[in-house]
């Protein structure tokens, strides 16, 4: 089946049954953590993943890549494919990202949503992954990214990596960002697309603002 669907708005598993309404991850959930994990520990060695994509290509098409798996009609095909792997190689390790219950808490009220409601996108009822944070008692100070379709892990990380249709790949950068410390990840079934995974990045556990810039010392005058 063929569905005109951006890369940025598409990928993750089927079968995954209910939402979860708590912060513990499910082996998918974890699986997408420890991918991203492997893709920050080295991303220029992770860049040679995204290979396995270019003998998927028929034009613009992507052929799905497990049974069941969607074939994707994608903006820019191969080109935006080559590019996430010169972007990758050029860049250097970063910290591994830690589980933040609070964070997955969050992302998990969005799946919950959008599971039964079949949309797309960070807003529900108005409310976006900021608000979200703070209906949970924590801090708006976060980054969001979110895929539909896929049933793998490396598949919801290869997706938003390859950032297809996006202008200036914000997804990419969202993940390239070296202050972005914990995570937490909620994924489940969607109406129309099948299944979501929702990531949610941000330098602390709980959103909190981020410390203030350090002042260099103040040397009196002789």
């Amino acid at each position: 089946m063929m569905i005109p669907v951006r890369w940025t708005t598409a990928a993750l598993v089927l079968g995954l049954g209910a939402v979860a309404t708590s912060a513990a991850p499910s082996r998918f959930e974890a699986g997408v953590l420890a991918e991203l994990n492997r893709f920050r520990s080295d991303p220029a060695a992770y860049a040679s993943d995204l290979r396995g994509y270019l003998p998927r290509f028929e034009g613009r098409r992507l052929r799905g890549e497990a049974d069941g798996e969607i074939d994707i009609l994608t903006n820019e095909g191969v080109a935006a494919v080559d590019e996430a792997i010169r972007d990758l190689r050029s860049e250097k390790p970063l910290p591994r990202f830690q589980q933040s219950d609070l964070l997955a808490a969050a992302a998990a009220d969005h799946v919950a949503v959008q599971s039964r409601s079949g949309a797309v996108g960070h807003y529900t009822r108005g409310n976006g992954p900021g608000e979200r944070m703070k209906a949970r008692g924590g801090g708006p100070y976060v980054n969001e990214v979110i895929t539909y379709g896929h049933h793998s892990a490396a598949g919801v990380v290869h997706q938003l990596l390859i950032d297809d249709g996006v202008p200036g790949r914000g997804h990419r950068h969202s993940l390239l960002r070296p202050t972005h410390r914990y995570a937490g990840i909620a994924c489940g079934p969607h109406r129309v697309h099948r299944t979501m995974c929702v990531t949610l990045m941000s330098h602390s556990p709980d959103g909190s603002p981020p410390p203030p810039p350090k002042r260099p010392p103040v040397t009196a005058p002789r």
